[in-house]
């Protein structure tokens, strides 16, 4: 009985300890925080994209993740831009950004605020080019008292008098970020109910920390955010004469040894179209579809979007070595948008898509 509790024990430290080697993996090794829903996270991902498909856009996210395991992952964000000089042909987006995490047991918090400014060039009728910029400050803490160490285990039990052998942290740190990307989008036709067979693509990349500011709780100079690199994509297929609209996507993220790649497809059904002239039936869809995270997760998302709002919900199915005491339970994640005009209504003017 005694050799059956100890490997059980043994066991449950392994697990533990993996999770606890990834939490400081992703720290240590400064890999970004990013959302399941990528598509919902635009400004983030490239400042190019600010200001592009819009007047005016506004997202909130939220996700939650290894509750199944310890202490949740809790991350959250908001993002806010806007197109300028609307009358020139060629366009100024500005966008704003804030994103809020915590992981663990010590609550490693992360904060970061950012400011985008983009230009918008429309190189014919169907299709335009941007370029971005993007400049912001972030910020760490950690509560080391809330973690506990294998020196403070006396080989029976727990005993937080003891000492943990780690040196004392500096408990805070920030640094200021930076970032640049440019964006392609080609767009034919709308997205009617009569017709449906619009063409829309967009291809963007962008790079984020190419200064590798360091990142230490030690303040060790050593130590230095890896350089990320973004490469994403996304079109939208109307299928002819149908209610269906395909939309595959795709994003790659390459930062130091992290690496992710995360193809895949939503299909839109439309729902309803506005009325044309009284304004009183507002357009409608619902979408339904996932995304695979190579060797990490399955992601199904669904969503719904109503005039100028839409609403995303997904979860991550874990197929990690952590699926084993997370039993597939990754995290769920919840997306709220607000964009004007409607992404369902047909432009004023030829240089949004």
């Amino acid at each position: 009985m005694k050799n059956k509790i100890t490997i059980s024990f043994i066991n449950k430290g392994y697990y533990l300890c993996l999770l606890f080697l990834l939490t400081i993996y992703c720290s240590a090794n400064a890999q970004d925080i990013h959302f399941s829903q990528f598509d919902e996270t635009p400004v983030q991902l490239n400042p190019a994209n600010v200001g592009v498909h819009h007047e005016i856009q506004a997202i909130a996210n939220y996700k939650n993740q290894w509750q199944s395991i310890a202490s949740p992952f809790k991350t959250f964000a908001m993002s806010f831009d806007a197109r300028l000089l609307k009358r020139k042909k060629n366009h100024i987006g500005l966008g704003f950004d804030f994103f809020n995490d915590k992981a663990g047991d010590a609550n490693v918090t992360s904060n970061q605020f950012n400011i985008s400014l983009s230009g918008i060039i429309p190189v014919s009728r169907k299709s335009l080019i941007s370029g971005g910029l993007v400049c912001g400050y972030a910020s760490h803490t950690i509560n080391t008292s809330a973690l506990t160490w294998g020196n403070q285990y006396n080989g029976m039990q727990y005993q937080s008098s003891l000492a943990s052998g780690e040196p004392v942290a500096v408990g805070s740190f920030g640094y200021v970020d930076l970032g640049a990307g440019v964006n392609y989008s080609y767009g034919t036709d709308e997205m009617y109910i009569s017709s449906n067979n619009a063409r829309k693509i967009n291809l963007g990349v962008s790079v984020f920390h190419p200064h590798q500011p360091i990142y230490s709780f030690y303040g060790d100079a050593s130590q230095r955010l890896y350089t990320k690199f973004v490469f994403n994509g996304n079109a939208a297929l109307g299928v002819k004469n149908t209610n269906l609209v395909l939309k595959p996507s795709y994003i790659v993220f390459l930062q130091g040894p992290t690496k992710e790649i995360t193809p895949g497809m939503m299909f839109q059904y439309i729902l309803q179209e506005s009325s044309k002239y009284t304004g009183n039936k507002k357009p409608a869809a619902f979408s339904i579809g996932g995304y695979y995270r190579v060797r990490d997760a399955i992601i199904a998302v669904a969503k719904f979007e109503y005039a100028n709002y839409e609403v995303g919900f997904s979860y991550d199915i874990n197929l990690s070595q952590l699926s084993t005491i997370s039993y597939a339970r990754g995290g769920f994640e919840i997306s709220l948008r607000f964009v004007a005009p409607s992404m369902f209504t047909k432009p004023k003017t030829e240089a949004r898509f």
